[in-house]
């Protein structure tokens, strides 16, 4: 049923005289397996970009093993689990982190957690659609693997961050994310962060091996947006609860989080150049 009234809106939609075509700005992170860094990354660049005057929202999209709340030291009192439920709708749960950077957590650890279907799915992005104009940035930070409900948050997203690092269980598992998403015909723009890199070259060698197997077998292009390294500066922050760019902005991850921020403005604004083509 909610399918049927997914197509009747598009039609309604297509059938609009004079209707612009929305500015994409749907960021999904992913990861084929969990350790990446994935969420943190997400966080600190989000909160990079608020500090450029763009106004984010992240939603902290990994069902029911969320931790965005965690990591910035903050008790939830509204999460995804009360839009799920049907007790609160969508734009109800923005809880404003900073002027410019607004969160809407997940849950983590409840027992009768109800799984989001497809059709929810579809909800959640007809509600995301009310609220975007909102926003220059829409940050989903999904999680790890690769379940159908991952897979149709990705391929609604306007983008594809995959999160991975030099390790090749790690590259092998992005590769296989990017597999399944070739399946489904998914035609979201894919681009790579390599974190926790040891080396200047680790970056660039992970990325072209995931380039040169996602090429050859998949006939998938994939972009380079950049590498952060290894840094216990990272770890602290996380175990301090913090976020790093706030807590030790000079530090040499965090100046790569800030020229990976700007990677995000420029590939919304050729992507928004294109469109309007």
């Amino acid at each position: 049923m909610i399918g049927q009234i997914d197509r009747v809106i598009e039609l309604q939609r297509m059938s609009r005289p004079g209707t612009a075509k929305k500015k994409p700005k749907i960021f999904s992170f992913a990861s084929g397996k969990g350790g990446t860094g994935k969420t943190v990354l997400a966080l600190n660049i989000a909160y990079s970009l608020a500090k450029q005057n763009k106004k984010v929202l992240l939603v902290d999209l990994d069902s029911n093993l969320s931790n965005v709340d965690i990591m910035l030291n903050i008790i939830a009192q509204k999460t995804l689990g009360d839009f799920y439920t049907s007790r609160r709708m969508l734009d109800d749960l923005i809880t404003e982190y900073e002027p410019n950077l607004h969160i809407i957590f997940g849950d983590s650890g409840q027992v009768e957690y109800p799984l989001p279907k497809v059709e929810l799915v579809n909800y959640f992005f007809r509600q995301i659609e009310k609220i975007e104009e909102n926003y220059d940035y829409i940050f989903l930070d999904t999680a790890a693997g690769a379940n159908d409900n991952l897979l149709k948050i990705l391929t609604s997203s306007d983008f594809v961050v995959m999160v991975t690092n030099p390790e090749p269980t790690a590259v092998m598992d992005a590769y296989v994310v990017l597999k399944f998403l070739k399946s489904r015909g998914c035609k979201s723009e894919k681009h790579v962060i390599v974190n926790k890199t040891f080396e200047k070259e680790d970056g660039e060698i992970t990325f072209n091996n995931l380039l040169t197997a996602a090429g050859h077998f998949l006939n998938e292009k994939v972009s380079f947006m950049g590498a952060v390294s290894f840094s216990s500066e990272i770890t602290k922050s996380i175990m301090s609860q913090s976020l790093l760019l706030k807590t030790r902005p000079e530090s040499k991850p965090s100046k790569q989080i800030s020229r990976l921020s700007k990677k995000f403005i420029e590939i919304a604004h050729m992507a928004n150049i294109r469109q309007g083509l």
